[in-house]
């Protein structure tokens, strides 16, 4: 474990491991973090953890390790993954129930077969801080539409548009879409950098980056 410990705490990831986060109106809000390994604890000020958690669990109560497509949760307290106790590393796959302690329970889902992004969801008592719906780990990609595979599903957006796409180059994400849209208040084609302070708009949404 210590072994695996050090390789959790190690690696530093550059300027993609910037937190940021997307709101989608009428949809919610969501946390994106572009780092490969990012830890989960309770959300006390001086607190390292890259995803605070309002609830009852320690500092550091696990990590959460990408490799290509594949994620391992590493625990750092008592923890069960689909009901069963962990304390090694393990393999997370779609749909995963993560619990930390008696009570904190996060829903890990892969949703898209060809992104390796991954999202985790607040299934149990607890909140995350920042208060957004969710966590996009970040990998390649991230897909935002009605579909039901989409990473963030947005049941009012116009099905015939497709979805618009989030992807990484090189250091920072940016937005693809396929027709002109409104970034802050300008028409635009191409891609538009998902930057704080951005206001993006289409015929039937609009978003907001922070």
């Amino acid at each position: 474990m210590a072994m695996m410990m050090s390789q959790f705490e190690s690696e530093k990831t550059t300027s993609t491991s910037r937190r940021r986060i997307l709101w989608v109106d009428g949809v919610g809000g969501y946390l994106l973090t572009g780092r490969d390994e990012v830890t989960l604890g309770q959300a006390i000020a001086g607190s390292s953890a890259d995803i605070g958690i309002v609830g009852d669990i320690r500092q550091r109560a696990g990590a959460i390790r990408r490799s290509g497509a594949d994620y391992l949760l590493q625990p750092l307290q008592a923890t069960q993954l689909n009901g069963q106790a962990i304390e090694r590393a393990q393999l997370l796959r779609h749909r995963d129930l993560i619990q930390f302690g008696e009570r904190v329970q996060l829903r890990f889902t892969q949703p898209h077969p060809l992104s390796a992004t991954a999202r985790l969801d607040m299934v149990g008592l607890g909140k995350f801080q920042p208060h957004v719906d969710a966590v996009l780990l970040m990998a390649d990609s991230c897909l935002l539409g009605p579909q039901a595979n989409c990473h963030v599903v947005c049941p009012q957006w116009d099905p015939a548009s497709g979805p618009l796409t989030l992807v990484r180059r090189s250091q920072d994400w940016f937005f693809n879409a396929t027709h002109e849209l409104l970034v802050n208040g300008v028409p635009q084609q191409g891609p538009v950098a998902a930057v704080p302070g951005l206001r993006l708009c289409g015929a039937d949404f609009s978003l907001s980056i922070e």
